[in-house]
């Protein structure tokens, strides 16, 4: 069984706590939940980043006088393999897909069951998007994707929402036949870290190599 690092992001105290307190509770496969981080301030959430180790962060959209929103990309640049899944009121199709066009891995509402964060979890630790109950990126349903399954349909009809500003940044890269080496050296960041962001994105689109990632990327003209 695995320890998970976990976060919570919250600026209305009851819910913190009260969300704090239920996730003690839950069982989930293959992972423990080790809440290490329980923040309602989003200055001192960016300054614990320099020291905090985390795998997983659930952040709320509405952070009092921030917009949780703008502080996806910050989180995925300072800690690239943390999962951020968002916990929100707000349910618009608009909002859902600016929060994965950022860098969300995962959208629960806060009316979710206990059992929609144990999926939520399981599922975006596995590198895929997870969508909760009654959350959609557009006003299409499920059924109008097709028969095939629901989470992989959902990513490459969503593909431009689903894949941060930096991930498309070294797609284009990628497209254009560079290395990770070579991307690492103009993007002033390390090879290690384009490398995971590659596998992000191979994830997200499902596809499990480079060849495929450019001809899906190049087929849905996604950059």
């Amino acid at each position: 069984m695995r320890n998970l690092k976990v976060g919570i992001v919250d600026d209305h105290i009851l819910f913190l706590k009260g969300f704090h307190l239920l996730l003690q509770t839950l069982e989930i496969k293959d992972y423990k939940l080790e809440i290490t981080l329980v923040e309602s301030d989003h200055e001192k959430l960016i300054s614990s980043l320099s020291y905090e180790e985390l795998d997983l962060i659930f952040l709320d959209l509405n952070l009092g006088n921030a917009d949780g929103i703008k502080l996806i990309p910050t989180l995925k640049n300072r800690l690239p393999e943390c999962r951020v899944i968002i916990v929100s009121a707000t349910s618009e199709p608009k909002t859902v897909r600016e929060a994965f066009r950022q860098g969300a891995d995962g959208y629960l509402s806060k009316t979710s069951h206990p059992e929609d964060i144990v999926n939520a979890v399981q599922a975006v630790m596995d590198k895929n998007i997870f969508l909760g109950p009654g959350i959609r990126p557009n006003k299409l349903d499920l059924k109008d994707l097709g028969k095939s399954d629901s989470a992989l349909a959902i990513n490459r009809y969503n593909a431009k929402f689903i894949l941060t500003k930096r991930e498309v940044e070294i797609l284009e890269k990628v497209m254009q036949g560079k290395s990770s080496k070579m991307i690492a050296a103009e993007m002033y960041i390390s090879k290690e870290t384009v490398n995971v962001h590659r596998r992000n994105m191979m994830k997200k689109l499902g596809v499990n190599n480079s060849v495929r990632l450019v001809k899906l990327a190049s087929d849905l003209n996604l950059t």
